[in-house]
């Protein structure tokens, strides 16, 4: 599949988001609406969850999660954008990226599909591959074992490599699936291993690090150009996703290596990498690339850096800004604020499992449970929400109470 760039009036744009309701999709329906731009929104919802709403969202329509991956989903979708007079589609799920491509013949001719290639899609879904191309361009990463179900390479295993953190090279080969898990000896990765229902490939272990970590979020144009590359320091995390985050700065050189990645696996579109960063030493280490809208789209977006823009700009819909480069903003309109980020929600959650003492290793940093409690309630009092503004109170609202009716 190539892409072809169409040179659109700015005033006929009318973009379209296919996902659940959630802070990355809202993000783009706020993003997209303070342009001036009709947005519109296939949400994947289940039976419990309410309609999405906001103050730029134009129009909607529900696609139940059972449709899915369906001929009869795929019917929703196309009905839905020649309803809309959708100019363009995105989505956040690598599975429905590769989806909506595959059926890219159902939809309109007018209707572009802002995605990258399956090929690019299916490339970095495996960490281990990811992990051979980060080394080739000079990026820093963990000593990397590769254990599949027969345990063949486990006597390899420094000891000294103990507790091990395990991930796997593809969520979509494992059962049960997970992100993240630590073992701490030989004997309990043997019997983690053996616990597993499938593994269809190899799962990667590095030495666990209580390191932060650091979000390099940017975008590459579909003429290879990268644009709008800022990092960000995660320096809190709960249940292996970002707690905190905030703005800092980066070296060309370590850039240049980021865009090298991009480059060899012929990213198009928005992505963010992830990487420990060791503040002593000043080492970071590669984890993984998303080349996809994620869990801190709405985070970067509430510090002004606009991600779901960049979506747009890398297909050629907007025109990037004289200032764009390797090290700046994508656009002279985003203004980067250099405070921390995070979700109210998610603070209060943190809060109870401190309490309850319900944390684990995982979650970083360490520290005495009164020194949780006390900094997780300046949080809540003085972080930046990466969902409430008044600029978009019935998005602010459409979530917050959709998030509190699925949990009950």
């Amino acid at each position: 599949m190539s892409h072809k760039v169409k040179s659109l009036d700015i005033n006929k744009v009318r973009p379209v988001i296919v996902g659940g309701f959630g802070p990355p999709t809202l993000a783009c329906v706020r993003s997209w609406g303070t342009q001036g731009l009709p947005v519109g929104m296939v949400c994947i919802v289940s039976k419990k969850e309410p309609p999405p709403g906001s103050s730029f969202l134009t129009d909607f329509v529900a696609l139940p999660a059972g449709k899915l991956y369906t001929p009869d989903g795929i019917q929703i979708i196309k009905e839905f954008l020649i309803r809309f007079r959708a100019t363009g589609i995105t989505c956040i799920a690598e599975s429905v990226a590769c989806w909506l491509n595959d059926h890219r013949q159902m939809f309109p001719d007018e209707v572009a599909i802002w995605l990258p290639t399956n090929k690019t899609i299916k490339d970095l879904i495996s960490k281990q591959k990811q992990i051979e191309i980060a080394r080739k361009v000079g990026l820093n990463v963990l000593f990397t074992y590769f254990i599949d179900k027969n345990l063949e390479t486990i006597d390899h295993i420094a000891k000294d490599h103990f507790p091990l953190c395990l991930r796997p090279d593809d969520p979509a080969t494992v059962t049960p699936v997970f992100k993240a898990h630590l073992v701490h000896s030989q004997e309990e990765l043997i019997e983690y291993v053996k616990s597993m229902q499938k593994i269809g490939s190899p799962i990667v272990a590095q030495p666990f690090m209580h390191l932060p970590n650091l979000v390099v979020h940017g975008a590459r144009t579909v003429n290879g150009d990268s644009i709008g590359l800022q990092g960000f320091l995660v320096e809190r995390k709960f249940e292996g996703l970002t707690l905190t985050i905030r703005p800092t700065q980066l070296e060309k050189d370590f850039l240049d290596k980021c865009i090298d990645f991009t480059s060899h696996f012929n990213v198009t579109g928005n992505y963010h990498f992830e990487f420990l960063v060791d503040k002593k030493n000043g080492s970071t280490y590669f984890l993984e690339l998303n080349n996809r809208l994620g869990g801190t789209t709405a985070k970067v977006y509430a510090c002004g850096y606009d991600e779901p823009l960049l979506v747009l700009q890398s297909y050629g819909i907007l025109p990037t800004s004289p200032e764009t480069g390797n090290q700046k903003p994508a656009s002279s309109n985003q203004q980067i604020k250099n405070k921390t980020v995070s979700s109210k929600q998610f603070l209060l959650k943190y809060l109870y499992y401190t309490i309850k003492g319900r944390l684990t290793p995982l979650d970083y940093p360490s520290e005495p449970k009164w020194k949780r409690i006390l900094k997780t309630i300046y949080g809540i009092l003085r972080y930046k929400d990466d969902v409430f503004t008044l600029r978009d109170l019935k998005g602010s609202m459409a979530l917050y109470f959709g998030n509190l009716k699925s949990s009950r």
